[in-house]
């Protein structure tokens, strides 16, 4: 294009070369003509300079015009194939963008619906759970109850089946317990010894009732109740320490007094003798030889 405009402007300035020489020729042969004619010629040769300039300004321009138009024809088709791509492309992404769209919505009304069924699972899964401890705690204590009873019964059971049986000879029996009071005497020691031979121990007094029965067998005898594990301790022979009301005389139990020969006196006797029911108990050295009296629970 910068060569066409160039080869435009050289012959434009040919033709004007042309002009001015055939004005100079002109004035030259006319030299006789008047100043007013020269002037004409002059202007008519400015004319058609300008003319020419003019024609080679519109050739420009219209090549111009033409070439600008091809080009933009092109780029204007170009770009019009580029819009329907676009286009196409837009409604292929439109359309994609309403499926995703219409497939969001669904997974959004699924989720929804999983969440509510979610929270009353959890509901019932609360209150099943709530339920469920609620029936082991029931459980445990229909278990403990019937463990408990289960017990009773074999104990009453247990109890019944002694109860048929008839005391054996040298026994008594009283409420729940049969009683054997020895016809020799023996320290305490070898009168425990002589109650766990028969299946039994030194009786143990747990009532006012079952003090009073033991005291109508009218014997200075053992029962028994220690401390000689620890001085003041008194225990049952089953372990258990002196809780139930005691029943100790006067002054009682002294462990020997003031007196040495007295000895240690760690042992209980039952004195039915010459005191009365509810003060019938004294301490004395177990080394001493006494009546007993041995107890088996039926």
């Amino acid at each position: 294009m910068a060569d066409y405009v160039n080869k435009q402007v050289i012959e434009l300035k040919e033709v004007n070369e042309e002009n001015r020489n055939r004005a100079t020729r002109s004035v030259k042969t006319e030299t006789h003509l008047s100043d007013r004619r020269l002037m004409l010629y002059r202007l008519a040769a400015g004319c058609l300079g300008v003319l020419c300039v003019l024609q080679v300004t519109l050739n420009i321009s219209l090549r111009l015009a033409f070439y600008n138009r091809g080009n933009v024809t092109e780029e204007r088709d170009q770009l019009q194939t580029s819009y329907n791509t676009l286009t196409e492309e837009r409604d292929q992404l439109q359309t994609s963008y309403n499926i995703l769209t219409e497939e969001r919505d669904q997974q959004q009304t699924s989720y929804n619906t999983l969440t509510k069924e979610r929270d009353q699972l959890k509901l019932i899964y609360n209150i099943l759970t709530k339920k469920g401890e609620q029936l082991q705690t029931t459980y445990n204590t229909l278990t403990i109850e019937r463990d408990q009873l289960q017990k009773e019964r074999d104990d009453l059971m247990r109890k019944f089946s002694i109860l048929k049986q008839t005391c054996p000879e040298g026994w008594q029996k009283f409420e729940s317990s049969w009683y054997f009071l020895s016809t020799v005497k023996k320290p305490w020691r070898e009168s425990r010894q002589d109650c766990l031979k028969r299946g039994a121990d030194l009786v143990i007094v747990n009532s006012d009732k079952e003090q009073e029965f033991l005291f109508s067998f009218n014997k200075r005898a053992w029962i028994g109740l220690t401390d000689s594990v620890t001085e003041g301790a008194w225990k049952w022979v089953d372990g258990t320490p002196l809780t139930t009301p005691s029943y100790w005389y006067l002054q009682q139990p002294d462990n020997g007094g003031d007196n040495p020969a007295n000895r240690k006196e760690d042992c209980v006797e039952l004195n039915t003798e010459t005191w009365r029911p509810v003060k019938a108990w004294n301490d004395l050295s177990c080394l001493l030889n006494r009546y007993w009296i041995c107890e088996k629970r039926v």
